[in-house]
């Protein structure tokens, strides 16, 4: 299991190398002008970050969130 490091309300993302705001899939899904589908397709591609959390549901880091959306 791999450790967590937040600061406030954001957590460390490690392919952002920054303390990110983490999205619920619907936000991240809301603020990119897509489905959630593709969220979790980005997500399963390696494209942006998440965290799992209470069983099947992820938090999205929103830095990778625009990068990736950027480079589409």
């Amino acid at each position: 299991m791999s450790h967590i490091s937040i600061t406030g309300n954001k957590v460390w993302c490690p392919y952002c190398q920054d303390y990110e705001k983490f999205l619920k899939t619907h936000n991240a899904a809301t603020l990119a002008d897509v489905t959630r589908r593709t969220i979790y397709r980005y997500i399963e591609e390696g494209k942006i970050y998440a965290i799992k959390v209470a069983g099947n549901t992820y938090r999205v880091c929103s830095g990778c969130l625009l990068k990736s959306e950027s480079k589409d």
